[in-house]
C-alpha cells in the first residue's frame, strides 16, 4: 500500500512460527536463499551497524547503505538512512512479526519517508518499492514455510524411530 508519505507491503501470514521466522529474518547473509528484493545483505545484528543491501527496484542491483535503528527480538528491526539535516528524503524501513499463534505468524514491513523530496521519489519509486517488499514478504513467507515443514517432517522421523525401538 502506498499513502503520500508510506509505501508498505501486504500483510503476510506465515504458516510458521514467529521464532522461526525472526531467526531467517535476520540471517542477513542467507537472503540469497529466499529474498530476490534483497539477494544480497550484509550487517551484524547490532544497534547502530551498517546494513549493506543490494537491491533491486526494476533497474538492476543497487548497492544501499542503512543503519539498525531497532532491534525487538522476535517482533521487529528497523533501518534507517544515514541523512542529514536538509537531505531531501528521509527513510526508515520497519519489519514486524506478530504471532497470531503457536504456528502463524503475520509479517508486514513499511517504508516511512519524510523530507521534501518525497513526492517526487514516491512518484518514481513507491510503486517499485511495494512490488519489493511484497517480493521480499512473500519470499520469507514460502522460505519460513518450508522450513517450517523440514523441521517438522524431521521431528515426526525422529518420533516414529523412537517408537519403533
Amino acid at each position: 500500500m502506498i499513502t503520500d508519505s508510506t509505501v508498505s507491503s501486504d500483510e503476510i501470514l506465515i504458516h510458521a512460527p514467529i521464532k522461526l521466522v525472526w531467526e531467517i529474518l535476520v540471517d542477513f547473509g542467507n537472503y540469497r536463499a529466499w529474498n530476490d528484493f534483497c539477494p544480497k545483505c550484509e550487517a551484524e545484528l547490532t544497534l547502530g551497524s551498517p546494513i549493506t543491501m543490494q537491491v533491486d527496484l526494476g533497474f538492476g542491483l543497487q548497492e544501499q547503505v542503512e543503519y539498525i535503528c531497532r532491534i525487538e527480538p522476535p517482533r521487529a528491526i528497523a533501518w534507517k538512512m544515514n541523512t542529514q539535516p536538509g537531505d531531501p528524503v528521509h527513510a526508515l524501513r520497519t519489519q514486524t512479526l506478530e504471532a497470531v499463534d503457536d504456528a502463524t505468524t503475520r509479517y508486514v514491513s513499511i517504508d516511512e519517508f519524510s523530507g521534501e523530496g518525497v513526492p517526487m521519489m514516491m512518484e518514481t519509486l513507491g510503486a517499485a518499492v511495494e512490488t519489493g517488499f511484497n517480493q521480499c514478504g512473500y519470499g520469507l513467507k514460502k522460505y519460513s514455510e518450508q522450513r517450517y515443514a523440514a523441521q517438522a517432517a524431521e521431528g515426526s522421523a525422529k518420533t516414529s524411530e523412537g517408537e519403533k525401538q
